[in-house]
Formats: structure tokens, sequence, C-alpha cells
């Protein structure tokens, strides 16, 4: 599931945006999460929106990146 998101990241232009989280199981989310945090600190992408479920509180229901 990681390499299928760090391609599909690798292959946005910069400026583009990418919703990740349909499909995605909760205990892959964190690692996910983990990904686009690491990713974000090497100034490959920035993270725009974690968007947290309203239903289960602490949980991510999805995450709004942009690769710069």
């Amino acid at each position: 599931m990681l390499d299928k998101i760090q391609t599909k990241i690798d292959g946005l232009a910069n400026g583009k945006k990418l919703i990740l989280g349909a499909g995605i199981k909760d205990d892959e989310m964190q690692k996910v999460i983990s990904l686009c945090e690491d990713l974000e600190s090497k100034g490959v992408i920035k993270l725009n929106k974690i968007q947290k479920s309203s239903s289960a509180p602490g949980l991510v229901q999805s995450i709004i990146i942009e690769k710069v």
C-alpha cells in the first residue's frame, strides 16, 4: 500500500493535490500519515489538511497533500 502511495506522490506535478483516504484501512492510515510527515520534512510535499473522523475521534479519515 505504501509503495502505491509513494508512486502516486512521485508522479504528481508540482502544485497538484492528492486526496488520500478512500480504501485505506485504519491501521494502514497511521503508516500513510508517517510517510507523508517524512516527505513533508524533506520538502517533497505539503500536508494541506488532515480530516479526522467524526464518528471515531482520533482516527484520520483522509489527508490532502500538495506536491511542492
